[in-house]
């Protein structure tokens, strides 16, 4: 019979696979009795100072130099630890970086500092950790797996903003026939997924209100903001920023961003639940075929 991970790990103390209590442990002395951390310091957190005090202590501890002998549990916790100061000094230099560039530190003198060879290496340097370590929130995944997930999302969300990119006139063009509709906003309100978040509101209040309005939609009043958002870009001139690593590029990202957007909200209009475009049967297939085939492309290229 094939053990679950849980049942597994339910058999072996917690710091072999729990980061907080195998840092703890490898902080004990010989004799079981733990070091205590310096007044605010976080042990879910270990500071570069605790590091300086116990690293060494820690390898030695696994080579089994200090007695007592190792035990199994002190090799897995410090390869855990390992795992845990590897991940921390990745976040270090990233964040590190990201302060130098705010200080307006030349990616030349990054580079000399990280021992690359130039500009470009430097800028790939924070470009990799930046998507090892970010995720959409800007939080920092911890383990291995959630660094994969993280680094696909990444890959999935480009390849969904390069479609955009190469497909932008068609796009807009959808955008402002759809905004165009008249009524939209009355279309969608009338809509069976308004229907139905109005009734779960009447549910939670106790009953249908007496003159409540359907519940608004906030989709179509955004989607006339993206398009107002585009004209503003487009009209705009290109300014040029001394911080900025590339003027051109940070412009097609922000435009790979409004396009991105407008396609996620042209995308409500393919389901007849969001709103009822019968009457409108030519732009209906031409907003489908355009999902179907971002939908498809997107895929293959992930």
């Amino acid at each position: 019979m094939k053990t679950t991970r849980a049942a597994r790990r339910a058999q072996y103390p917690e710091a072999e696979y729990n980061r907080d209590r195998a840092w703890g442990r490898l902080l004990e002395s010989p004799g079981g009795v733990r070091r205590h951390s310096q007044p605010g310091s976080s042990e879910s957190a270990p500071t570069l100072l605790e590091v300086a005090r116990a690293y060494d202590r820690i390898c030695q501890r696994a080579r089994g130099i200090i007695q007592p002998d190792v035990e199994e549990t002190d090799i897995l916790a410090t390869l855990l630890v390992i795992r845990m100061l590897r991940d921390k000094l990745e976040s270090d230099e990233l964040q590190l970086i990201s302060l130098a560039r705010t200080k307006r530190i030349t990616w030349e003198r990054i580079a000399d500092a990280l021992e690359l060879s130039g500009r470009q290496s430097a800028e790939r340097r924070h470009l990799q950790l930046t998507r090892a370590h970010r995720r959409a929130d800007g939080t920092l995944p911890r383990t291995q797996s959630e660094r994969v997930e993280s680094v696909r999302e990444h890959r999935s969300r480009r390849a969904e903003r390069d479609w955009a990119l190469r497909h932008g006139e068609l796009i807009r063009d959808l955008a402002v026939r759809l905004a165009s509709v008249e009524g939209l906003q009355a279309r969608v309100d009338r809509s069976h997924e308004a229907r139905i978040l109005t009734a779960l509101e009447d549910s939670r209040e106790g009953g249908p209100q007496e003159h409540r309005t359907a519940m608004r939609l906030v989709w179509p009043q955004a989607l006339s903001d993206w398009l107002i958002e585009d004209e503003r870009f487009r009209t705009t001139p290109q300014e040029s920023e001394e911080s900025a690593a590339d003027p051109a590029w940070e412009r097609q990202q922000q435009e790979a961003d409004i396009l991105h957007q407008l396609l996620g909200l042209i995308s409500y209009a393919t389901n007849p639940r969001n709103i009822d475009l019968s009457d409108l049967p030519d732009l209906f297939q031409e907003i489908v075929r355009v999902h179907g085939e971002y939908q498809q492309q997107t895929r293959i290229r992930r």
